[in-house]
């Protein structure tokens, strides 16, 4: 007895709106609802805090990437003036294979770590794949000097087995 009242209820309040939306009387309206800010997932950590290194009045730090320019989702080193903060030069350390095509949404790939090689010639920065890149600040090229291959998968997160019901 109770479901049949809620059916009825239901009913009498849906389907008259299903009605009018259905002869173009309802038009949509942008959604007002505040939906909360949500943080990393299981899919995607949060991308590691790698801290720029200022070396011979120019600082070097990871730039992040602008989907309207067509960027990928990561791999970008810059150079910027210290004094000035005008940009120097940008570039792409390392390619994130595109996997849109497959079906698959486009995952970034940020560097885990960045340091200066003893010399100052030089910038070593891994991924967080474990891609290893050499950056050479003279010529500003990049060459993989280990990890797996530039186009390996990015390794899934491990997740905490969950626990079994009591």
């Amino acid at each position: 007895m109770k479901h049949a009242r809620a059916l009825a209820t239901v009913a009498i309040v849906v389907l008259p709106l299903v009605g009018a939306w259905a002869s173009g009387d309802v038009q949509a309206q942008p959604s007002t609802e505040k939906r909360p800010m949500t943080g990393p997932s299981a899919s995607r950590p949060s991308a590691p805090v790698v801290p720029a290194i200022e070396h011979l009045g120019v600082r070097y730090a990871q730039d992040s990437h602008d989907d309207r320019a067509g960027d990928q989702p990561g791999g970008y080193l810059v150079a910027i003036d210290a004094q000035s903060g005008q940009r120097l030069w940008r570039l792409k350390v390392y390619e994130v294979p595109d996997q849109r095509a497959a079906g698959r949404p486009a995952l970034a790939r940020f560097f885990r770590s960045m340091r200066l090689s003893p010399g100052g010639d030089s910038l070593e920065i891994e991924n967080e794949s474990g891609g290893v890149y050499r950056v050479d600040l003279a010529s500003r090229s990049a060459l993989q000097t280990g990890g797996p291959a530039a186009s390996a998968p990015p390794p899934r997160p491990v997740l905490p087995p969950k626990a079994l019901p009591q």
